[in-house]
């Protein structure tokens, strides 16, 4: 099923550690490891919160031997720089925000 309103994608970047963990990886791609590294965070809190962002597709990831590569989704925050937040948010929601039956 189709989201239907931004503000279910807003939620998940409504959150202090999801808005850090953004930042770091549009500065480069990072482990788990890394992450916590950098923000003081338990691993736990920076899988979390990775998960939901995977899940919404604002950042994947690649397998490196056992570890994973976390990266920003450049399609979302980088080629689409002449829209405003709001468009962007609303493509985003129609591309990729879907919520599956868990």
């Amino acid at each position: 099923m189709k989201l239907e309103y931004p503000h279910k994608c807003l939620n998940i970047l409504g959150n202090e550690i999801r808005i850090k963990i953004i930042n770091l990886l549009k500065e480069k791609p990072r482990t788990v490891l890394e992450i916590c590294e950098k923000t003081s965070e338990e691993q736990s809190t920076i899988s979390h919160s990775l998960q939901k962002l995977r899940k919404c597709k604002f950042v994947n990831y690649k397998k490196q031997g056992k570890e994973r590569i976390y990266f920003i989704n450049s399609k979302i925050f980088f080629e689409n720089s002449n829209k405003n937040i709001l468009e962007l948010i609303e493509e985003h929601v129609k591309n990729y925000c879907e919520e599956k039956n868990e």
